[in-house]
């Protein structure tokens, strides 16, 4: 029988034992300010009044439930929110989330949540609104345990303990929504004034869980590692140059090799991405060195920025940038890097496609970024966030996600592929799962209907912000320059809502019958739109839907073990 992870408030029992600087008269690029989070922040600094809740009817996407007003998501690292068990396929995802959405009670309502789908995304369980923990906490990062309880969701965030700290909280068994709490690492402070926070974790092979954090004062970064639930080793601090705020992803992989990815592009005199790496599940590491310091390409000058991250294709880490040109031109970019491949730009800048918003806090000036890398089989996934020309009353620009993806390494990249394309939505904050069945990729993202950014600092509308999920499958680039596909999609109606027609795009990765049927909200069927069998392709079907009533419907896809539920509103 397999062992589990039994944990109390007072007492833990183990059932295993390891378990803005301007350019230099050039281009003028703003720096993250750090909210204090060694206390909460007070009322009377959010002055904003608050509109009706809209309705958001998502284009793209399904909810995984878990809804707020707290829309500040990440100090610029990349987001950590999404992780797929490579064992069931069960996906597990965390938020940043405030219920209160008061000027007062905003930032003390702030919460982490969690939610769980064992079906692919069809459905989640937020095992009623459970809160990782109940007291204020912020800027949740999620990972799976390996080792004995591989699977099992580990997530780390910070908030009041001794003055603010941070820590992990563990569900056994999996998805369970049963988070117990370890106790916080050794202080640095005696009084815990300033301690590593903005947390971000790795499970490692042998069942341990690596954790890395920066002290918001004293700008530095610091590592620990807990091997057996009950203690942590002291905290180390990272030698070089290092950066407050949270923005050094920690990665793993399966044969004990463990990451961290340190940002100091924040205005500091030592720009670059710093690396330091574990052989042993963390309990000794390499001098840090830059992979990234300003780089030239031609006559251009290039600095990065501070979203960055990594992941691991077996012993070989991965890592994805932002970059800008220091001239005066808006170019910026998202470049990859790997030592085989060195630098190759995975997304270029394209002025026909993102826009600039210098007036949209935390970000900037540059009209894409945060990107978030993931593994699909041997395929490199890149999805990130872009400006585009629509805006909302305040002239904030919304952001649209894209995608990229590379079957060699990262020498070569596809084309960028719009993932959602809303008008008057604003979605941003991707997170890409980093193991991905093959043939596809799963990730979350923050939506709402208002851009800007209302928690911190301020400034935009505020209205309820939602994590969205989307399973993505991908297509091969053929040497024409079109695409086959090698998997089946189903795509969002459109439009949507409709009355009373409305047209549906798939995919068939393989002939064989292939059915789309009608759903009500009782999971009764209603109408077939499509019952034969298909060859390898794309096609499209136009749904009438004259015969129903007015409201929501889901149509499913059934085809060759492939399953694939969408959501349809018809308007009459």
């Amino acid at each position: 029988m397999k062992k589990h992870l039994l944990f109390s408030v007072a007492v833990l029992l183990m059932t295993c034992a390891v378990l803005a600087l301007a350019g230099t008269g050039k281009k003028k690029i703003s720096y993250e300010a750090l909210p204090d989070e060694s206390k909460p922040v007070t009322g009377g600094q959010l002055q904003y009044s608050v509109p009706p809740t809209p309705n958001i009817t998502s284009l793209v996407g399904t909810s995984t439930s878990l809804s707020g007003f707290y829309d500040y998501q990440s100090n610029g690292g990349s987001i950590q929110q999404i992780r797929v068990n490579p064992a069931n396929g069960n996906i597990h995802t965390t938020f940043m989330l405030a219920d209160d959405s008061t000027a007062a009670g905003l930032n003390g309502a702030r919460r982490v949540g969690y939610a769980f789908s064992s079906n692919g995304g069809t459905s989640w369980n937020n095992f009623s609104n459970v809160r990782v923990p109940s007291r204020r906490a912020g800027f949740p990062t999620i990972d799976l345990l390996q080792g004995a309880n591989a699977g099992c969701p580990v997530i780390a965030n910070h908030s009041t303990i001794t003055g603010t700290n941070s820590t992990i909280f563990v569900d056994s068994p999996e998805g369970t929504g049963a988070f117990s709490e370890i106790t916080a690492p050794p202080l640095i402070d005696a009084g815990g004034a300033d301690e590593p926070i903005w947390p971000y974790i790795a499970g490692t092979t042998d069942g341990s869980v690596v954790m890395a954090g920066s002290r918001s004062t004293a700008a530095t970064v610091h590592y620990t590692r807990t091997s057996d639930f009950t203690g942590w080793s002291p905290w180390t601090q990272m030698t070089g140059p290092t950066q407050s705020g949270g923005r050094y992803p920690v990665q793993s992989n399966g044969t004990g090799r463990v990451g961290i990815l340190a940002n100091t592009s924040n205005g500091t005199a030592a720009l670059g991405n710093w690396w330091t790496e574990s052989t042993n599940n963390g309990a000794t590491w390499s001098a840090p060195v830059n992979l990234y310091p300003t780089r030239s390409a031609g006559a251009d000058t290039f600095n990065s920025y501070v979203h960055a991250d990594f992941v691991y294709n077996g012993n070989t880490p991965l890592f994805v940038f932002s970059e800008y040109i220091t001239d005066a031109r808006p170019d910026a970019n998202i470049v990859f890097w790997s030592q085989a491949s060195g630098f190759k730009i995975a997304v270029p800048w394209d002025s026909s496609k993102y826009f600039l918003d210098p007036v949209n806090q935390r970000f900037h000036g540059l009209q894409l970024g945060w990107p978030t890398i993931g593994m699909s089989g041997n395929t490199i996934v890149v999805a990130y966030q872009a400006f585009q020309p629509d805006t909302d009353r305040l002239a904030y620009h919304y952001s649209n996600l894209w995608y990229v993806s590379s079957n060699n390494g990262g020498s070569t990249w596809s084309a960028p592929v719009r993932i959602t394309n809303t008008a008057q939505v604003d979605e941003r904050y991707p997170s890409v799962s980093k193991w991905n069945a093959s043939g596809r990729f799963d990730m979350v993202w923050t939506q709402k209907n208002a851009s800007g950014l209302f928690a911190f600092p301020g400034g935009a509308d505020t209205v309820r912000t939602t994590q969205m999920f989307l399973r993505t499958l991908l297509t091969d680039v053929n040497e024409g320059g079109g695409t086959v596909a090698n998997s089946f999609k189903l795509t969002q109606n459109y439009p949507n809502p409709f009355n009373p027609a409305t047209k549906i795009d798939y995919t068939v990765g393989e002939a064989g019958p292939v059915s789309i049927k009608v759903y009500n909200t009782l999971g009764q069927e209603v109408a077939t739109i499509l019952n034969e069998r298909l060859e390898r392709g794309s096609y499209q079907v136009v749904f009438d839907g004259a015969k129903l009533a007015s409201g929501v419907y889901f149509y499913t896809m059934v085809a060759s073990g492939y399953t694939e539920s969408r959501k349809m509103v018809l308007m009459k």
